[in-house]
Formats: structure tokens, C-alpha cells, sequence
């Protein structure tokens, strides 16, 4: 009982020190913003925070698996479209409630990543990454041109979970809970034991780590959170179709997280912003959105290989301190 009250006092005194620290502080202060833009009473708004909020459980999912573990992923689409098209069949045919087949479909996206990962393991680099690709390919096409779960025209009228601002604050209860309990992996020995696969898997096979399990936990841990981002996709624009598989939305995750910093986790949040908000604000530009956007990203990662979080954040500090006269 002693060591539980010590543990608690512990991570509540770490808690503090981080609260007050100037990153810390930043992110209780975005946090606290974030929970205020349905006060606003602006839907439109808080649509495209709501498909923010999903897009950065989906790159932190990708990050975790090739910032940390070193397996890169072009199929990430895989898990994504399994978990969408599994919840809205419970929920549509079924009469599942979202919650428990969020659940459901975020299953069948870890029984998928174990099933994609354990053949693509076998490959490594490049070759590792078409293999995921394949895969997604292939899962897009098999729902493209079949007949089973609405075929081309996929499942639609899917209930709503609510109001958008019930909505809003469901979708910011699971990115908060999906990017802390990431991160607490990515510092935990699990983390430390994939860090060291990504820098030298050799070496880790030389120290006694099963390379070839914690890969594939990687995968696993992975794909568990592609699917929530999947699920609770589906659940906001309320239908799902073969679309979801496709290479664009792999790519759509690795574009966030490379924006936001790459084997940073919390950097998601930045990228898929960013990401979200361009997107939507270059909408009515047409084709030239297009030429816009990617000479953004070209720039971005041209002249910020970590990322922007991490630069900002140290820019910001710096002018923080400098007000203080430090």
C-alpha cells in the first residue's frame, strides 16, 4: 500500500514539474484553447478541429511505428479503412453502439497488423514499405470491385454520436488519451527496447532482444491506434467507402507527422493542424491549392528536417526568455 501512495505522490510530483516547465505550460495552455472552441458556437470550426483531432491519433499511430520502431509503413490506410468499415458494419447492420464497436473495429485493426505484419517483417527498408503498400492495395481493391458491404457505394447514414460540440469534446477525450498513452510507451522499456531496434537492429539482436516480436508488437501497438483514428473517422462524416484504403491517406499520416517532427509523438498535433486548417482554408483556390500546399510542405521539410514543433517551441522559448530578461 505504501509503494502504490509513493508511486501516486511520485507521478503527481513529476506531473507538477512538467505542468510548470515552459513545454508543459504550452501545452496546457493549447490544450485549454482546444476545449474552448466549442464555446465559439461555430460548427463549421468545430468540424475541422474535430477531423484535426482524428488525423493526429492517425499520424501518431505512423510515428510510433517508423519514428520509434524504424518500420517504415506506406499501407498505414490498411488499418485505418478495417477498423472504419468493421465499426460501421456493427453500427449500421448490427445496431452495435459507437462506443463498443470502436472497440470492435480497433480489434480487427491489431488482428490485420499482425496478420500484414508478420510476412512483411521478413522484408527490410524499401522493400518493407511497398510490402505495406501491397497490402493496402490489395484490401482497396478486393472493397473496390466486390459486392460485399455496399460494394463501390460502401455503408452510409450512419447515425450521428451525438451534436458536433458532444462530438467535439468525445474526439478530444481520445486524442488526449491515445497521444498520452503513446507517449508513455514510447518512454517506457517497451520504447527503449524499439529505439534501439531503429538505430541498431543488428546490435539488438546481438544484445538477446528478439528483434522479430517487438517489431511485430510495434506493428500491433501500431495498428491498435490507426484503428481508433479509423473508427472515429467514420463515425464523424457518418459513411465509409473503399476510398479509406487507398495510398493517399498513408501518405496523408507520414505528411503529418513529418510536418510536426518525426519520432516526437506529440509533433502529430502540429502536422496534422497544419495539415487540416491549409487544407481547408486552400479549398476554394481549386487546382492552385494544390501547387500552394505542396511548395509549403516542400519548404517545411526542406528547411526543417525535425520537424516545426520542436524549432517553434525553442524560438518561442527564446523570446519568452528574452521578455523576462533572462
Amino acid at each position: 500500500m505504501m509503494k502504490l501512495q509513493f508511486d501516486w505522490r511520485s507521478r503527481l510530483s513529476r506531473f507538477r514539474v512538467w505542468a510548470l516547465s515552459f513545454r508543459g505550460g504550452i501545452t496546457l495552455l493549447c490544450l485549454v484553447g482546444l476545449l474552448l472552441v466549442p464555446l465559439t458556437g461555430r460548427e463549421y470550426l468545430a468540424r475541422i478541429v474535430i477531423t484535426a483531432m482524428i488525423l493526429t491519433i492517425f499520424a501518431a499511430s505512423w510515428d510510433l511505428l517508423a519514428g520509434f520502431a524504424g518500420q517504415v509503413s506506406f499501407g498505414h490506410a490498411a488499418f485505418f479503412g478495417i477498423s472504419g468499415y468493421v465499426t460501421a458494419a456493427f453500427v449500421k447492420f448490427v445496431g452495435a453502439p459507437w462506443f463498443l464497436a470502436i472497440f470492435i473495429g480497433t480489434g480487427w485493426a491489431v488482428v490485420f497488423s499482425l496478420l500484414i505484419g508478420i510476412p512483411c517483417l521478413r522484408l527490410k527498408g524499401p522493400y518493407l514499405a511497398l510490402g505495406t503498400l501491397a497490402f493496402a492495395l490489395i484490401l482497396y481493391n478486393l472493397f473496390l470491385t466486390g459486392t460485399w458491404l455496399g460494394g463501390t457505394e460502401g455503408i452510409s447514414a450512419l447515425p450521428n454520436i451525438g451534436s458536433v460540440f458532444v462530438e467535439f469534446y468525445i474526439m478530444a477525450a481520445f486524442m488526449v488519451a491515445s497521444l498520452i498513452i503513446m507517449r508513455a510507451i514510447v518512454d517506457s522499456r517497451l520504447g527503449t527496447i524499439l529505439k534501439a531496434i531503429r538505430d541498431d537492429e543488428v546490435g539488438a539482436d546481438a544484445a538477446g532482444i528478439n528483434t522479430t516480436v517487438y517489431k511485430l508488437v510495434a506493428f500491433m501497438v501500431s495498428g491498435l491506434f490507426a484503428g481508433i483514428s479509423g473508427a472515429l473517422f467514420v463515425l464523424d462524416i457518418t459513411a465509409v467507402n473503399p476510398a479509406v484504403y487507398q495510398p493517399l491517406y498513408s501518405f496523408y499520416a507520414i505528411i503529418m507527422a513529418s510536418i510536426g517532427g518525426i519520432a516526437t509523438i506529440y509533433g502529430s498535433i502540429v502536422g496534422s493542424f497544419l495539415f487540416t486548417l491549409l487544407s481547408e482554408f486552400l479549398r476554394p483556390l481549386a487546382a492552385a491549392s494544390l501547387l500552394i500546399f505542396a511548395t509549403l510542405l516542400i519548404l517545411i521539410i526542406r528547411f526543417s528536417e525535425e520537424g516545426v514543433m520542436n524549432p517553434f517551441l525553442e524560438h518561442v522559448r527564446d523570446l519568452w526568455d528574452k521578455i523576462r530578461g533572462r
